[in-house]
């Protein structure tokens, strides 16, 4: 029998490939998990066996495949295209299936299809808005911090109610109170955020039954990669599609599970097997990416971890070169030694394509890049203003949105007076006011704007002005969506606006808006059926990593954390020191630790052929130099599988780290000594406060009022037995535990909230 939607015999699928890759590939109904160490040809096998199952008579619009990344998703897409038609079966992001899910069924919700997708800019600002209308001090409790708690509360599965309900103490009663004001902002403005894609479809599968079994019986094969990056959100929606049939394939490795500050959670892969009694379980310990020596020091690191399923990591590879540990007297010394020994491999015939250097935090990046620069070597940073974010093209994108969705409040209000048309703050006010009187959104008042008394004469004129530049916009066919984008950027006079109002740099931009044309001509293209809808739903799902150009001839620079998945025959990992990697900020808790090791142990896996770990003797934060102790991970790696090379100042660094092996953190730095940037996302910065010295000891006990340099104000809520630690409950941050002896906390008259 010939099955129309597939040209590949079964020989080829399983041409070259070893026996448990075979094992993953052909086993066909009832739950699968694939415990893929790194570089183990993982996407070989999740392609290969959506291509048996379509091969043994699977239709494959019933097969669903969730990728971690939407740049993850086009590869497999690519691949799998090369031998299969491909119509009907979803590879995508969990977000992006969850959108794609709720255009078709949010109307159960009481939204409309046309929703807007708000991503993390227009997020922090509705919520300092909400906060300032709170009359919430933005500079006492980051709005940050409370975007964050939000985020975790609907990945977490909690509605506002129930936050309110379960949650308790004063911080959470801050956040509970701006949580529900910020959802009744959103279901205002048809608008959902990204947790909201995830928790939204959750609800719905659980609220209307029917509408869960439709997609249970159209994914009756599901195959999740990364699935120990899981949050619980995922995995509730996941568990739901997948309670049917239990064709689940879950492929992912608990030692590279990196994600924890987001919320995903490793017991998800931990528990698998608990979750489906009938798994049966591959292990793909081949490695077909790195050399005996890398695997050696990535497995001796990662062996200190519990909370891991066994595996060991082999390879037909060479042994190839150690590992170089370098030891720096600065970050400027680091700088010129990567840069060094870069120019030395371009020299012998590599590529700075083939090059990485990878950090814990983006603040690491500055003196990399200017080294860079200085030395003349060409360079791609992932993870610096993502193109969707500037502000040029987020008026366009806004622009495009209100034109989608005339309920998003937010959007009009970002471009009612862009370009300048004479519309204050004022105006905007009692527009908004007006509009919340009258039951209606910005753009019903702005139509009615010759009703509203307390807007007269010029204003009144540049607000119809407005309404009548939109009204114009909705009369133009919006598909094809490079025509439309065209035409909005005509008609609001956008380029003459960037030229007049940035002298200095508004060729750029406007390069910018015309790479905003040619990705919505990319997007006509490839989607003949899109809309001006698909079109703002791509866009507003795209990571940095998505526009990483692998082609271009640069070394790439980016975080550990954007590394996952990646490869490189050249590594180089900057930082190695405690507080940095691991952070100061999972000093307190053994699982973050081993996240941290995880996280070292991505890095190190990335490396092909050559990788140096480097770490610094000094290194300046916020124009102190502070003292730094190498990285315990370093200390956990046998000396027979590496080479130390010492360019401090005295030579002996090398000696002393093979002597005092690291167990701790250093004694000279406070926890937030080193800013926070887990992978990039939009985390305030916090000062620094450096402490040279221990604090001359401090007595204190519950119920203490205390200041610290950092958190502000707090209440001493416990002291452990010890009393070498001390649990504060601050305004600003919410509870934290600190050492007592360097917490250099003082003690205060007066109330605490």
């Amino acid at each position: 029998m010939t099955i129309p939607w597939c040209n590949i015999k079964i020989m080829n699928i399983l041409d070259n490939v070893t026996e448990s890759q075979k094992e993953a590939i052909t086993h066909v109904e009832g739950p699968l998990l694939v415990i893929a160490g790194a570089g183990s040809g993982k996407t070989r096998v999740i392609t290969r066996r959506v291509g048996y199952l379509v091969e043994q008579g699977t239709d494959p619009s019933n097969i669903l495949s969730i990728t971690f990344t939407n740049k993850a998703a086009n590869e497999m897409k690519d691949r799998l295209g090369e031998f299969l038609d491909l119509r009907g079966m979803w590879i995508s992001t969990f977000h992006a299936m969850c959108s794609r899910i709720l255009r078709s069924e949010i109307e159960h919700l009481e939204f409309t299809r046309n929703f807007s997708i708000y991503d993390s800019g227009d997020q922090a600002k509705c919520i300092k808005d909400i906060m300032k209308e709170l009359k919430l001090d933005t500079d006492h409790w980051r709005p940050s911090a409370v975007a964050a708690s939000i985020s975790n509360a609907k990945n977490e599965l909690l509605s506002a109610e129930e936050f309110a309900e379960y949650k308790s103490g004063y911080y959470n009663d801050v956040v509970s109170k701006v949580y529900t004001k910020y959802q009744k902002y959103l279901e205002a403005n048809n608008a959902l955020d990204f947790d909201d894609l995830l928790f939204k479809v959750v609800h719905l599968f659980k609220k209307f039954p029917d509408v869960l079994e439709k997609y249970q019986e159209k994914f009756r094969y599901i195959l999740i990669d990364e699935y120990q990056d899981t949050n619980h959100a995922q995995y509730a929606i996941t568990q739901l599609l997948a309670q049917r049939y239990e064709n689940i394939c879950a492929t992912g490795d608990p030692d590279q599970s990196i994600y924890g500050w987001r919320g995903a959670n490793i017991r998800n892969i931990l528990n698998f097997e608990k979750d489906y009694p009938d798994t049966k379980t591959v292990r793909l310990e081949q490695n077909y990416r790195s050399t005996k020596n890398i695997l050696h020091v990535a497995s001796e690191i990662i062996n200190n971890n519990l909370s891991r399923k066994p595996k060991s990591l082999w390879t037909e590879n060479s042994e190839g070169s150690k590992a170089r540990i370098i030891h720096c007297e600065d970050e400027n010394v680091e700088s010129k030694e990567i840069a060094s020994n870069i120019s030395e491999f371009v020299r012998s015939g590599n590529r700075h394509s083939d090059i990485a250097v990878f950090y814990r935090t983006n603040a690491q990046s500055r003196v990399l890049e200017t080294r860079m620069l200085r030395e003349g070597i060409p360079y791609s940073i992932v993870g610096s203003v993502a193109f969707f974010k500037r502000k040029e093209i987020k008026d366009i994108l806004s622009y495009l949105k209100l034109c989608a969705n005339p309920d998003d409040d937010l959007s009009l209000e970002r471009v009612v007076n862009v370009p300048a048309r004479g519309i204050g703050a004022t105006t905007i006010r009692r527009l908004r006011e007006w509009a919340m009187l009258d039951n209606t959104n910005m753009s019903g008042a702005i139509s009615r704007v010759n009703e509203i008394q307390e807007i007269k004469g010029k204003s009144s004129k540049a607000v119809k002005g407005f309404g009548d530049i939109i009204s114009e916009l909705h009369k133009i066919p919006t598909y094809p969506v490079m025509g439309f984008v065209k035409e909005v950027i005509d008609k609001v006079g956008y380029a003459d606006y960037l030229v007049l109002s940035y002298e200095g740099d508004s060729e750029e931009r406007l390069e910018n808006i015309e790479e905003l044309v040619t990705a919505a001509s990319e997007y006509d293209a490839s989607n003949p059926d899109g809309s001006l809808q698909g079109f703002l739903e791509e866009v507003s799902l795209i990571a940095d990593i998505d526009k990483w150009d692998d082609a271009a001839d640069t070394v790439t620079l980016m975080t550990l954390h954007a590394a996952k998945g990646l490869e490189f025959p050249v590594v180089f990992m900057a930082g190695l020191e405690e507080g940095l990697l691991p952070h100061s900020q999972s000093k307190d808790s053994d699982d973050d630790v081993e996240e941290e090791r995880r996280l070292c142990y991505v890095g190190i896996t990335r490396a092909q052929k050559d990788l140096f770990l480097i770490h610094t003797r000094y290194r300046s934060k916020f124009g102190q130099r502070s003292a730094c102790v190498p990285s315990r991970f370093l200390s956990e790696i046998p000396v027979d599988f590496v080479e130390e090379i010492d360019k401090t100042i005295y030579n002996s660094y090398a000696d002393k780290l093979r002597t005092e092996p690291v167990t701790g953190y250093r004694d000279s730095a406070d926890e937030d000594d080193y800013q926070y940037d887990a992978g990039g996302d939009d985390y305030d910065e916090l000062p620094v406060f450096q402490i040279d010295e221990p604090q001359e000891s401090i007595k204190l006990v519950s119920g203490d009022i205390v200041k610290h340099e950092i958190f502000g104000r707090g209440r001493v809520v416990k002291i452990a037995p010890s009393s070498d630690t001390v649990h504060v409950d601050f305004n600003r941050v919410g509870m934290k535990k600190l050492a007592l002896e360097y917490a250099n906390l003082e003690k205060v008259e007066g109330s605490c909230r």
